[in-house]
Parts: structure tokens; C-alpha cells; sequence
């Protein structure tokens, strides 16, 4: 039999529920995980972290962070207020229970894509020393970005898992879709992308995935807006679904969709289908 140890749940507070039964409304409708949308401000307050921490404990929503979205680890000028944005949000995170925090790494501005890479990379090494220095065992996620002028290819953000300690990317497949000019089509082109995940990372457990429908830009490349499941654009859920079940991975799948939580049940629905079918 194959056992269902994937979590699901969205980005952000429920759209259907009041801020204050957030986490039990997502218990009630079936999901366990939560991605804290901090990409306009890092909470700071105790009584907020607090609350926070505990309401997802008691329903066992298992959290992560996003950190805000002015981080450009590439630039001279804003890397430091950069890297201390993720510290600050490694903090907020390990006050409010949550493992992972998520960030965009940056953009390529006028320097050359090794450059940029480079750059992150020494910062991210900076970062983790000084969150080492706060005993502060958070898991950093440079997410894989939607856009060709940002650092964020699936090989870069593997390079950075590969070169810094706990540091596990989060893959999000619509980005790679886009990014890349609509790549994913269906079960080969999960397979090749996982192959090489598993590949450089040893394993495919413990992933922080997002994933929603996405329209590319006019230009053909480049992500232009997030769109619901069944919505017509790519990448196809399905195929990846089945995969998940065949590998039997233990991920943590955050819904970008529009309309969140909604579409995090019908993920979830379609996933417990495919256990069903192919266990």
C-alpha cells in the first residue's frame, strides 16, 4: 500500500474563513500545511507570532514563511538589506513554529548570470553563519522565479542547495513553466525535472512545492499571472500527482492559485485519487 505523506495547503490566511479560525477552517476542509505570506512586512508582533504558533500546532497545520519580496541578493547596494531580511524572517519564522522560509534570491541586473550566482551564494553562506550564531535552525528556500531577468533557474537554486547548508529550494513548477517558455507538457518533462532534483539533492523527500496554473507573458517567456486549476493554462497538476504518488515523496504542496485554499482541496482530491488508483 502507498502511504499518503504529502501536506497541502495555501498561500496565505484561507479566503473563505476569518483570519481568526484560519488554521481550524483549513483542519475542517481537509488540509495541514500553510505558507505565512510575509512578502510586504515580517510580523513582528510576540502576541501575533505567538497566536500564530499555536493555533497551527493545535491543528496541526505544518507552516512555512515567505519572506518579503525586496530581496536582491545579487546587488551590492541592496544585498545587505537583503540578507537581513531573511534573517529577520528566519526569526519570525522560528517564533511562529514554522521550518522553511521562502524567498525570491534576486535578479541578474548588468552582471552575467555566474556573477549573480556567485554573489548569492557567498550571502547565503553569510546567513546561515549568522543564524547559526542565533541557534536558529531554520531551513532556507531560494524559490525558483518566474521571470528570465531573475536569479532562479531550477539549476541555480539547486546550486545553491549544493554549496550551503540547509538550504533546500522551493520548487515552484509554474515558475519553471513559464520561465522557461511553457515547458511542462505532461509526465516527461515532471520526470526530467525531478530526475535532476534527485540527482543534486540526494533525495526528492522534504520539498517545499508550489504550484498553481500560470499565464505566460506576450512575449512567450516569462510569467504574466497565476490562474485556478482547470483553467486551461499549464503546467498540467495530474501528471505531477501521479508522480508524486509512483515516488512516493513526502512534500509540502502550497497552493498559488487565485483562489487558495479552494484549489489546495482539489489538489489534495486529486492526489488521495491517484493513492487511490495507482496504490
Amino acid at each position: 500500500m502507498i502511504l499518503d505523506r504529502t501536506r497541502f495547503g495555501p498561500a496565505g490566511y484561507p479566503i473563505d474563513a476569518p483570519k481568526e479560525r484560519a488554521f481550524s477552517y483549513l483542519r475542517e476542509v481537509g488540509l495541514d500545511a500553510m505558507e505565512y505570506q510575509a512578502v510586504r512586512a515580517i510580523p513582528r508582533s510576540e502576541d501575533i507570532l505567538a497566536w500564530v504558533r499555536e493555533e497551527s500546532r493545535r491543528n496541526d497545520i505544518l507552516l512555512s514563511l515567505h519572506a518579503p519580496y525586496a530581496i536582491n541578493l545579487c546587488s551590492d547596494e541592496k544585498g545587505g538589506a537583503s540578507a537581513r531580511r531573511i534573517i529577520d524572517s528566519a526569526i519570525a519564522a522560528a517564533k511562529m513554529g514554522a521550518l522553511h522560509v521562502t524567498f525570491h534570491p534576486g535578479y541578474y541586473g548588468e552582471m552575467g548570470k555566474e556573477e549573480a550566482l556567485r554573489r548569492a551564494i557567498n550571502q547565503l553562506k553569510g546567513i546561515r553563519e549568522e543564524l547559526k550564531a542565533l541557534n536558529l535552525n531554520i531551513e532556507l528556500g531560494p524559490e525558483t522565479t518566474g521571470k528570465p531577468s531573475q536569479l532562479g533557474s531550477l539549476g541555480e537554486v539547486l546550486s545553491m542547495a549544493e554549496e550551503v547548508d540547509d538550504v533546500s529550494p522551493t520548487v515552484d513548477f509554474a515558475h519553471i513553466h513559464a520561465r522557461e517558455g511553457g515547458i511542462i507538457r505532461g509526465r516527461e518533462d515532471y520526470e526530467r525535472l525531478l530526475s535532476e532534483i534527485e540527482r543534486r539533492m540526494g533525495s526528492l523527500n522534504g520539498l517545499v512545492i508550489h504550484f498553481t496554473e500560470v499565464e505566460l507573458a506576450k512575449s512567450g517567456t516569462g510569467e504574466r499571472m497565476h490562474h485556478e486549476l482547470g483553467s486551461g493554462y499549464g503546467p498540467p497538476y495530474e501528471p505531477l500527482a501521479d508522480l508524486m504518488v509512483e515516488y512516493g515523496v513526502e512534500w509540502v504542496v502550497i497552493s498559488e492559485s487565485p483562489i487558495l485554499e479552494r484549489d489546495s482541496v482539489k489538489m489534495r482530491s486529486i492526489y488521495r485519487e491517484a493513492l487511490r488508483r495507482l496504490g
